[in-house]
């Protein structure tokens, strides 16, 4: 309980008079009379506010917040006393947030009454984000004391990656104009294709899809349909280790890599393939790999609180791991941010898996090497920063040609085209028959 304004400025008033009274005696009887009034009244209130009744409160989270997407969040409040109440609502948020509508200040909520309302949060960290019980104040009747409680329950808040992209990626594919987005959908060609049905013949077909027996069963043109190959599996291997912690564009770069991982299982489960996760550099976890309309859901559920460590991703204990979990050929997709250091037995570790399995090593170009190479160079620092970012790219381009030497599929690309470049890279591989 703490005191109003109301009750701070007539407390100084007060005072006030009792330094005029120690000049003027002749007005003592008159401050006796308003102190003694001033006390009842203050104790009349605490009593008052001790009776009335209790707050319910009552929020509705979402199952899913979307990471910098601005949600919102509808609430109750309901008055279970038999005096109107003035009270003012803050929920317990955490910091790594923002918000719209918060504080709620109610001028009345009538006895056994209820208002909804609803704040707009916007989630600044991906993971579970803990919310504690709401902060509610409640004014007295005669408005000299504030009481505060808490109200409600502790949640969780699950913060997903921001997976927009994937979403208008569906939207641009069932309009066949996924190319807006710099998608390229390759021809099939290899082996990566599997017989649908027969259909009559059109000007379009080719000599060698006619199926000479359905020809001459049915005295006309039959042709063969062949759809791609279904039932393929990728396994994503996201770093979690310190080379993915660092800060780019306001997110780890760990968020990054989930982003255009999102993207490619919503592709990859699109086509009927299969997708699953394997951590790399952090905590041990897997997801065993999953198909279908429900996969996409599943995925979510699995990366949306991935985290970067301060570890060391191991690459040969990371071999080790795949070619005891995954048996089946399979793609494999590294998603890193490649350092300099990589060259000294990283590739060599992950080469072992070329021997079962397809590679697929995507790395991200940072941003603040991208920004020191176009920079104007005005000064000597400017120079310094600049060779230094050059010669930095240089060993990283070095490093992944030699892993397209060693059999890798690679892609390294800057923040914003990384998705889309990886997007793309995935369906070359996919309708080229190597896995």
């Amino acid at each position: 309980m703490r005191p109003t304004v109301q009750l701070v400025s007539l407390s100084g008033a007060l005072l006030v008079l009792a330094i005029v009274v120690a000049f003027v005696s002749s007005l003592q009887m008159v401050f006796l009379l308003l102190a003694a009034l001033f006390g009842f009244v203050v104790l009349l209130d605490i009593i008052l506010l001790s009776l009335q009744g209790e707050v319910a409160f009552r929020r509705d989270l979402p199952s899913r917040f979307a990471l910098k997407q601005e949600t919102e969040v509808p609430y109750v409040l309901q008055n279970h006393g038999k005096v109107p109440l003035r009270l003012r609502f803050f929920d317990g948020l955490p910091e790594e947030c923002s918000y719209q509508s918060l504080p709620f200040i109610l001028p009345k909520l009538a006895p056994r009454q209820h208002v909804q309302s609803s704040y707009r949060v916007t989630f600044l960290h991906r993971g579970d984000l803990r919310i504690a019980p709401s902060y509610l104040e409640v004014r007295s009747l005669l408005g000299l004391w504030w009481r505060s409680r808490r109200v409600g329950e502790e949640a969780i808040a699950k913060v997903y990656p921001n997976y927009v992209p994937a979403l208008n990626y569906g939207l641009l594919a069932t309009a066949d104009r996924a190319e807006l987005m710099g998608i390229v959908k390759p021809r099939n060609r290899g082996m990566s294709k599997e017989f649908h049905q027969l259909r009559d013949y059109n000007e379009a077909d080719s000599v060698s899809q006619v199926d000479w027996k359905a020809t001459s069963r049915f005295n006309r043109l039959i042709t063969r349909e062949y759809q791609e190959e279904r039932d393929q599996t990728i396994l994503l291997v996201p770093d979690c280790s310190i080379r993915t912690r660092a800060i780019d564009g306001e997110l780890p770069i760990l968020d990054h890599l989930l982003n255009a991982a999102i993207l490619l299982s919503y592709i990859a489960l699109g086509q009927g393939d299969k997708v699953g996760v394997l951590s790399f550099g952090g905590e041990d976890r897997y997801l065993s790999p999953v198909k279908g309309a429900h996969g996409m859901s599943r995925i979510l559920d699995h990366l949306y609180n991935y985290q970067p460590t301060r570890s060391y991703g191991d690459y040969a204990e990371l071999t080790t791991r795949i070619l005891r979990m995954q048996t089946k050929r399979c793609l494999v997709v590294v998603l890193t941010n490649l350092r300099t250091e990589d060259q000294f037995g990283s590739l060599g570790a992950l080469q072992l898996l070329t021997k079962q399995h397809l590679v697929l090593l995507a790395s991200v170009r940072e941003t603040a090497v991208e920004r020191a190479l176009s920079e104007e160079l005005e000064t000597v620092k400017d120079a310094s920063r600049y060779l230094g970012a050059l010669a930095y790219e240089e060993d990283i381009e070095k490093l992944v040609v030699e892993a397209r030497g060693r059999g890798f599929s690679a892609v390294h690309e800057s923040l914003n085209n990384f998705p889309i470049a990886l997007a793309n890279q995935f369906l070359d591989l996919r309708n080229s028959g190597r896995f």
